[in-house]
């Protein structure tokens, strides 16, 4: 009997990642800093004199697009290529973030929170099957994890900056995300590879959908991922109205910080850690059962987040903050390359767009509900995390699955 393999370092492994993996990894983190809008979009609308429920139906419009945006994204880099995907949806957003600027009525708010949506999920799965395309399988996880920090280190500084930005110019909160996201598409056009490209002729739709429909570690991976993500779209939406509702402001390092800005900070904070520990622990999380990890995850992210009901300073949001970091570090970069281990090449960029589904659905149904339970009572929010986290564990564990059908170790 044969001893397994050393696994290379950490080091060793990112130095051997292709270049245009870098390519990537440098356009999603200057697209990642420029999201500027969606953070405090719904503070800019209740601002604006909008309703709950109205503020609830224009972010719920981007989840209606991304659905469909997800889906057709997933094809298009099947049929198309990646590259070519990811200018078509990066230029696209561009258009409708100005749109949403520009918007005054409740219906033209919504049409362009809707367009944007559609637009910025068409390429997101193309991003994802282009790095399953470069990155040898043994590698996948932790180059998932590394684009993670690209998005998340850029999502943190890009947060904290739209916390000042959405006090001092909104004009320049839109522009700024537009730009930013026209340089990831000039970057894609100029440097990344076309990817996988023409494989529909293959595997056409009738093939996709008897794949999707037989495949059930799949079903599994995707159910728990959307109860997972029901929890994290509460950031754009109902956490930063508890943030700013229940924080007067504080006096940080002699500095005196609106509750808009700590909404940012601790937004961010979730960014800095993921660009500090992940890929670390990424590494330690490798040596374990995939479902599991993923469980643990999981479960962090529903009782770690359901503990806001009980925070009530900036150091128990913090903490707060910092548990549900945790169970994402651990459980995110799993799923995707365990997505990615699972999908048969030539659908590959179907299979991504189909967890992006999950991603899209639950930003349809996570404001909606999460401002209902918000409005009638804040604990009856937390509680859902909970439950929902709980929920995604035991599916993840109690599905049945071998857990060579679920990627084992990966």
């Amino acid at each position: 009997m044969h001893a397994p393999a050393p696994r290379q370092t950490l080091l060793a492994d990112l130095r051997s990642l292709p270049r245009p993996f870098w390519i990537l990894f440098a356009g999603i983190f200057i697209n990642r800093f420029g999201t500027f809008v969606w953070p405090f979009l719904t503070i800019y609308l209740t601002r604006r004199g909008h309703s709950l429920t109205e503020t609830g139906i224009a972010v719920s419009g981007f989840g209606v697009g991304a659905l469909l945006g997800g889906v057709f994204g997933g094809w298009l880099s099947d049929h198309l290529g990646r590259r070519r995907t990811i200018v078509f949806g990066t230029f696209g957003s561009v258009l409708f973030v100005l749109a949403l600027y520009a918007a005054q009525s409740l219906w033209a708010i919504t049409f362009a929170t809707t367009c944007l949506g559609a637009f910025t999920a068409v390429y997101v799965p193309a991003a994802g099957a282009l790095l399953t395309d470069l990155v040898p399988a043994a590698q996948r996880v932790r180059a998932f994890a590394a684009v993670r920090l690209a998005a998340n280190a850029g999502f943190a500084c890009g947060t904290a900056a739209g916390g000042v930005l959405v006090n001092y110019s909104t004009f320049w909160l839109f522009t700024g995300d537009a730009l930013t996201t026209a340089i990831y598409g000039v970057i894609a056009l100029l440097w990344l590879p076309h990817g996988l490209q023409g494989q529909t002729r293959q595997a056409p739709w009738r093939v996709a959908l008897t794949s999707f429909a037989g495949h059930r570690a799949f079903h599994t991976v995707w159910i728990a991922t959307l109860f997972s993500a029901i929890i994290t779209m509460q950031f754009g939406s109902t956490y930063s109205l508890y943030v700013t509702w229940t924080s007067a402001g504080a006096d940080i390092a002699g500095l005196h910080l609106a509750p808009e800005n700590i909404y940012g900070l601790l937004v961010a904070w979730n960014g800095v850690l993921i660009v500090l520990a992940e890929l670390p622990l990424t590494s330690w999380t490798l040596r374990f059962d995939a479902r599991r990890v993923m469980a643990l995850g999981f479960l962090l992210e529903g009782c770690g987040f359901a503990l806001n009901g009980a925070a009530h300073s900036i150091r128990a949001l913090w903490l707060v903050m910092t548990l549900f970091t945790i169970g994402e570090m651990i459980s995110a970069p799993t799923a995707s390359g365990l997505v990615a281990r699972l999908a048969p090449e030539a659908l590959r960029g179907r299979y991504m767009g189909a967890l992006g589904l999950a991603w899209n659905t639950a930003a349809i149904v996570g404001p909606l509900l999460g401002f209902r339970l918000f409005a009638f009572d804040p604990r009856a929010l937390w509680a859902m995390c909970a439950l929902l986290g709980m929920s995604a564990a035991w599916c993840i564990l109690r599905s049945g699955a071998k857990p060579d059908a679920l990627g084992g170790e990966l």
